[in-house]
């Protein structure tokens, strides 16, 4: 009866021994995972730390060019007004040369 019980003992102790190799396995496993998506993170930090400077630069250069567009555009609405009324004057001239055209 005693080898009986210390076959099943051995048994037992195998299947327990089975068991913590295979939780360390999956731990194992489990760990090398997390340490590539831990690089993944690192890595995608760091592209996004690289991004916020030229996010900030061209948000920059975006305010620089609005800027100048609405300080142009009173000029623009000026020149318009000048243009609109240099046409008027060729239209007169226009008019007087015809006239002067047809009186000779």
């Amino acid at each position: 009866m005693g080898d009986e019980g210390d076959e099943e003992a051995k048994i037992s102790n195998f299947f327990e021994q089975e068991k913590q190799i295979s939780v360390i396995k999956s731990f194992k496993k489990t760990t090398f995972r997390l340490k590539g998506a831990t690089s993944r993170l690192k890595s995608a930090a760091s592209k996004l730390k690289g991004a916020t400077p030229r996010l900030k630069g061209a948000a920059s250069k975006l305010k620089g060019a609005t800027s100048k567009l609405k300080s142009s555009t009173p000029k623009l609405k000026g020149s318009t007004s000048k243009l609109k009324g240099s046409t008027s004057k060729p239209r007169g001239s226009t008019s007087r040369l015809i006239n002067l055209g047809l009186t000779q």
